[in-house]
């Protein structure tokens, strides 16, 4: 994802993360891509946060990846992890530019049901977002160090801008 693709991605990206943190009743939601970067995000309260969940999302996801080739399948449909007052639901945002990586936090007033029900609604309105559906080549090392460092900044800068 390009830095100057970001703000505009961002942007498209709020509506339907809200409307899925509404109607699952989770708590916390975060998209990444495949690199850790933050695309979006709801329910955090500081971006320390935020980026250790985002880097620790997209290695899980890398891990769980290599482990389903060992198993000769293609990809897990998604993670689920159930705690004792928090469960974490990590699922594939499949679109056209590239696959996104869903991490959702929720405890006892929402279900796995309904986190898994309007995944699939918050799958369609992503995959169908306009910023998404365009290919585009891949960034070279410079650049993608260049957009990490970008995504940080937007991150950070939030979190220092007065409430």
């Amino acid at each position: 994802m390009r830095q100057s693709e970001l703000p505009d991605l961002m942007q498209a990206l709020r509506a339907p993360v809200n409307a899925f943190i509404h109607d699952s009743r989770a708590r916390i939601a975060l998209i990444v891509n495949r690199s850790g970067q933050v695309l979006a995000q709801h329910g955090f309260t500081s971006s320390y946060e935020t980026m250790n969940v985002a880097s620790l999302a997209a290695a899980a996801h890398a891990s769980s990846q290599a482990l389903a080739e060992l198993l000769n399948t293609r990809r897990w449909k998604h993670l689920y992890h159930a705690g004792v007052k928090r469960n974490m639901f990590l699922a594939l945002l499949d679109t056209p530019l590239e696959p996104l990586i869903l991490v959702v936090i929720f405890d006892d007033q929402s279900s796995l049901g309904l986190v898994e029900l309007f995944f699939d609604r918050l799958s369609a309105s992503v995959a169908a977002l306009p910023q998404l559906r365009e290919v585009r080549r891949s960034a070279d090392a410079v650049s993608f160090e260049r957009d990490l460092e970008a995504g940080l900044d937007r991150v950070f800068k939030s979190d220092a801008e007065p409430s």
